[in-house]
Formats: structure tokens, C-alpha cells, sequence
């Protein structure tokens, strides 16, 4: 088996109660025991844990127990165990078998049941879609093709059947819900196909239709605008591609052109770094030559002060030397009236002293002042050579200048004018692109409102249940009724009609009780057969209650209102039982009934039966000494 789950073990636990536990077998299980011993209960028990809202119903022997395991195998063999409250909510689900659970490492997923699933939390409806590779499939329910998303339900309707249900006159593919039809009736053909109707589109409502008829209107006048706009740029293409690779092509050619620009600036520094080399040099020979001036100016006027000393010495030289050789008068320094031989306040050589003192101090003038003049004529030829410099620094000045201004004009100029020129291309095809690509938007737009006025074009003809759909899933349940004994040689056909099985040439829902439920297991067990074999979609279990017919019973007294097709006969129960018997590698059969094969030792299935006697075999599924 491909796809699809075998049940293995349910167990019900209590606090104070010792488990209540059922191993089937894995491919046909029995369970016999008359009515009240607990095998609806088992039934409520698995449907509740394989997703049903519906609790199983209290009964007297299950007060104490709190909670219930469904233990099942998957198709890749792991073991996972469900875990649910008797008392509802929630589900856990534990990915390992039940014995191992108290070992369980980590907390159990948490599987939402009855509501919506979160952004992080499943439900357990998506855990089993998970598990059968039935997500994200849809079914149609109208003939307008409105969708619904499949459901677990679904499926459980064709393998979960209760004793009500099973001998019921309807169609086994309807639950009798309003409006449904349409739906299980895609269900069912969606199951024998594996074609779901993800790809249909619902046809819209007449409001809606109008809605977008409007919408498409509004949509016409703004292409109009884009388009009259769009024309504006008559050289540009209008194709989105294409303008993508020009945008992209007037992107690289901006980078490189940026480039260019940028090492054309890098030799403008090398220009503005000479010509402050120049500027800086002019500036520093010009300042030299203020403090050169400032120099010589000064030394002009020492000189001045040298030759005004010398001038003074040489005066009073001579004055001396003529007051050395007058004869009388009165002394120039006493000014006494004595003649100079005969003067004793001062004496000749005094004289002789302001002489000696006066050379030696115009001796010393003499050589600052050839000092000064050699200093002079050092600042005189730095002068000169600070004219010089300043002439060669301002000519060069100007001629970087000029150089730089001409390479400015003929490089920079150029360069920045044709990145300006790419800029303004790159900006008008920027432009264009939005426009086309808001016109194509608006454009696509209008095509899916077209959609949806007519999603599916006018051809609203949805593929339904036909004989050929039906053909080789009604072979199959004629080769079982064939071997369950229903006649001696029944044939089957699908009445598109009714959307039932057709046997013998009457409609199955004219038979009695005891039939319509044999029939309506072989359409169970019949359609999980042609799925298996042919890989569709399937739970890999069917789970039957009373498909013999309680009627058949040994434990149920005839009454007068029975009739003859209300009771399945001898030989056919036995054939039935036979025959599931057989059945290997086509999924798992359980079947809870009151009335089990006469001799079950010899048939290779899983038997438990409930005898209803605390002295003799198995009480029920719940003992009396459970809840003392």
C-alpha cells in the first residue's frame, strides 16, 4: 500500500481504570458480540479519533475513562498514536505507538479539531490530508463551479459506515445533507479518477459580472491615457524587455563614462596642485622680498648714522689738532685764561686721548660700515634673484592656469556634457518602462476581469460520474457480491440517475435491509479496492457496522414486521466472511457485527468476540470489573 493507514489498536484509559484495549488485525478484523456490549462504542471511538466532532456517547460501563488512543500504521510503516479527550477538544499526536508514548521525548503535536488551523498550529483533518497526499486538492459543488477544499470528512463518509447509515435507501455516495449533492457526487469521482477540480473556475455571479464589466470600462480610458502618453516617445521601443536591456546598457555606459570623469578630475588636481605650487611660491618670494626691502631700508639709514658719526669724529679731530697749535686763548675744556703751557686744570694729552679715542672709534665705524655694505649687497643679490622668482612663479601660475582651463573646456566639458546626454536617455527610458509596465499591468488586468466574467470561456460542461468513470469500480463489486453469495450471478452497473449501484437490473435501494447493507459494504470495500489497485486516493481502512444486518442476528428475536429480504442468509454470511478473508494487499476491513463466521479459527482474519458473560470469554470491549 502506497497511501493510507491500518488501524492497529484503540485503547480507552482512565485514572483508576484498568485500559480498555482492541488490537485488529491488519487485514480483516471481526468483532461479534451482541448489542450493548460496547462495539458501537468502539465504532464512535474511532470515527471521534479519526476527526468526527461528535463524542462518543456515555455509557455506564465507560464512566472513569478519560481518554482514548488510536494507534495506526502508516504506508512507510512508522507507527503514530492519537491522542483525544472523551470529554472533547483538541487532538495530540505522538509519532510513535502508544507503549512508547511514556518515553516520548518533547511534547506531542497539538491538532486542531472543529476550527480553522493557525500559523502554528494543524488540524487533524490537514494531518491525515498530510498523510494520504491530499492537500491543496479541491471538489466542485455547484454547477457554477464553485470549489470547496477537500476534507478528511469526505473520505471518512465512504469508509467510516455506522449501522444506521448502512442499510439506508439512499445512495451510499449521499449523507442526505441539502445542497450537497453536486459535491459528493465530485467526491466520488474524484476518487476513482485522482482528477480533482483545482483547475475549475467558478462562473461568477450576475453583481459580479457587472462589477467587473465597470471595472473593464475604467480600465479601457486609463490604456487610452498610457498609450496617447506612451506615443510621446516615438523612438523608444515599447517592448518591457527591451528597454530593461537598454536601461541596463545606459547604466554600465554611466559607470563608465563616471569613471572617465573621475581620473579627468584626478588630473585637474594634478593641475590645481602645480598651480598652488606656483601661487605658493610667488606669495613666499613676494613676502621675502617685503622683509628683503625692509632690510635694506633699515641698513640705508645705519649707514646714514655710521657716516653722521664719522662725519662728527672727523669734526672733532680736527678740532683738536687746531687747538693743539694755538699759542693762548682759554682752555677749551676749563676754559681757564692761563696760556696752555702754563695750565694746570688739564693737559695737552688729554688731547692726545680724544684723538687716540676718536680714531679707534671711526676705525671701528669704518668696519661696521664695510660689514653693513656687504650685507647690503648680499640682500641686493636676493633681492635680484626674489624679482626673478617671482617673475618665473607668476608666469608659471598663469600658465597651469591656462593649461588647466583649456583641458577643463576640452576634456571635463566634453565628458560631463555626454554623461548629461546618457542621464536624460537613461531617464526617458526609465519613463518609458514605468508607463509600458503600468500599461501591461492594466492590461493584464483587464484580461483577468475577462477571466473572470467567464473564467471558464462559455464551456461550464464539468466532468460527472459515467460508465466509463464507474466501469471497472462496478466490476469489482460485482466480483464480490458474486463472492459473498448476493445471488447466484448478480451484474452491476452505475445509474448516473440515482448515483447508485444498479444490481441485477433494479436500483439497490429496492432491496430489503438485509441486501441494501450488503450491498452498501461491497461499494465501500469495492471502492477501496479500485483505489488501492490503481494507486487513487484512499484511507486504506473500511470500518462496517452490522453490514450482515443487526436482523441477522442470532441474538435478535424475529418479529412479524421482518421480511425476507431483511435477513441475510447462512451461506451468505459465511461466504462473506470467507471472502474478506482472502483479501491481502487491498487495505484493512473491520467489521462489528452480532453475528460472526461459524468456524472463525479456520479463517486467517482477527476475531474478538463479546460474549456478554463475566463467566465465558470476553465481556465487551468495557467488563463489569473495570469500573468497580
Amino acid at each position: 500500500m502506497n497511501k493510507g493507514f491500518k488501524i492497529q489498536r484503540l485503547i480507552v484509559t482512565g485514572l483508576d481504570c484498568d485500559d480498555a484495549v482492541i488490537k485488529f488485525a491488519s487485514n480483516a478484523h471481526v468483532i461479534i458480540g451482541p448489542s450493548n456490549t460496547g462495539k458501537s462504542y468502539i465504532f464512535q471511538c474511532v470515527k471521534y479519533l479519526l476527526g468526527s466532532t461528535n463524542k462518543p456517547k456515555r455509557i455506564k460501563e465507560s464512566y472513569g475513562y478519560e481518554s482514548c488512543y488510536l494507534e495506526i500504521c502508516l504506508a512507510n510503516n512508522s507507527t503514530h498514536t492519537i491522542r483525544r479527550s472523551l470529554s472533547g477538544g483538541d487532538a495530540s499526536l505522538y509519532e510513535c505507538s502508544y507503549a512508547e508514548i511514556s518515553k516520548h521525548t518533547g511534547e506531542p503535536e497539538s491538532l486542531i479539531v472543529g476550527r480553522k488551523a493557525t500559523k502554528t498550529k494543524r488540524t487533524l483533518n490537514s494531518y491525515f490530508l498530510s498523510i494520504l497526499d491530499l492537500e491543496d486538492r479541491k471538489v466542485r459543488r455547484n454547477k457554477g463551479g464553485v470549489s470547496n477544499n477537500f476534507s478528511f470528512s469526505f473520505l471518512r463518509n465512504h469508509f467510516l459506515i455506522d449501522e444506521i447509515s448502512i442499510i439506508k435507501e439512499d445512495s451510499p455516495v449521499y449523507t442526505g445533507q441539502n445542497g450537497e449533492g453536486t459535491k459528493e457526487e465530485s467526491i466520488l469521482r474524484f476518487l476513482l479518477t485522482g482528477k480533482d477540480d483545482s483547475a475549475i473556475a467558478s462562473k461568477p455571479k450576475q453583481r459580479v459580472i457587472d462589477n467587473r464589466k465597470g471595472r473593464m470600462e475604467v480600465l479601457d480610458r486609463l490604456i487610452e491615457d498610457y498609450q496617447k502618453e506612451l506615443s510621446e516617445f516615438s523612438e523608444i521601443s515599447i517592448n518591457s524587455n527591451e528597454l530593461d536591456g537598454q536601461i541596463e546598457r545606459l547604466g554600465e555606459s554611466i559607470s563608465i563614462e563616471n569613471e572617465r570623469l573621475k581620473e579627468l578630475y584626478e588630473k585637474v588636481d594634478v593641475y590645481e596642485s602645480t598651480i598652488n605650487r606656483y601661487w605658493t611660491k610667488w606669495k613666499e618670494s613676494e613676502s621675502r622680498l617685503l622683509t628683503v626691502n625692509e632690510l635694506i631700508s633699515r641698513l640705508e639709514l645705519l649707514g646714514q648714522h655710521y657716516d653722521s658719526d664719522l662725519y662728527r669724529l672727523e669734526s672733532l679731530q680736527e678740532s683738536s689738532a687746531a687747538y693743539a697749535n694755538l699759542d693762548f686763548g682759554l682752555c677749551p675744556i676749563c676754559n681757564s685764561k692761563y696760556d696752555l703751557e702754563n695750565h694746570e686744570a688739564c693737559s695737552s694729552e688729554d688731547i692726545d686721548d680724544i684723538l687716540l679715542a676718536s680714531s679707534a672709534e671711526m676705525s671701528k665705524i669704518e668696519s661696521l660700515k664695510i660689514e653693513l655694505g656687504r650685507t647690503k649687497n648680499n640682500l641686493d643679490v636676493e633681492k635680484a634673484k626674489l624679482l626673478m622668482e617671482i617673475k618665473d612663479a607668476k608666469l608659471n601660475h598663469n600658465l597651469a592656469q591656462e593649461e588647466r582651463s583649456k583641458f577643463m573646456s576640452e576634456f571635463i566639458k566634453t565628458s560631463v556634457n555626454e554623461l548629461d546626454a546618457l542621464r536624460v536617455t537613461l531617464r526617458d527610458r526609465q519613463q518609458a518602462l514605468k508607463i509600458v509596465n503600468k500599461l501591461n499591468d492594466l492590461i493584464r488586468q483587464k484580461e483577468q476581469y475577462e477571466v473572470e466574467v467567464d473564467p471558464m470561456d462559455g464551456h461550464y460542461d464539468f466532468d460527472g460520474l459515467t460508465t466509463s468513470t464507474t466501469n471497472e469500480f462496478c466490476e469489482i463489486v460485482q466480483g464480490l457480491l458474486y463472492d459473498w453469495g448476493y445471488s447466484e450471478n448478480p451484474s452491476v452497473s452505475f445509474s448516473e440517475e440515482t448515483c447508485d449501484l444498479v444490481i441485477d437490473g433494479h436500483d439497490r435501494n429496492l432491496a430489503g435491509k438485509g441486501y441494501r447493507a450488503l450491498s452498501y459494504a461491497a461499494f465501500c470495500v469495492g471502492l477501496m479496492h479500485t483505489c488501492l489497485k490503481n494507486n487513487l486516493p484512499h484511507s486504506g481502512t473500511v470500518i462496517l457496522d452490522s453490514p450482515l444486518c443487526t436482523l441477522r442476528s442470532r441474538h435478535v428475536k424475529r418479529e412479524a414486521k421482518i421480511g425476507n429480504n431483511d435477513i441475510i442468509s447462512d451461506e451468505t454470511k459465511e461466504a462473506f466472511y470467507s471472502s474478506i478473508a482472502k483479501y491481502r494487499g487491498l487495505g484493512q476491513i473491520v467489521v462489528l457485527d452480532n453475528d460472526g463466521p461459524s468456524n472463525p479459527r479456520s479463517l486467517d482474519i482477527g476475531y474478538t468476540e463479546f460474549t456478554e458473560d463475566t463467566a465465558a470469554g470476553r465481556y465487551g470491549f468495557f467488563t463489569p470489573e473495570d469500573n468497580e
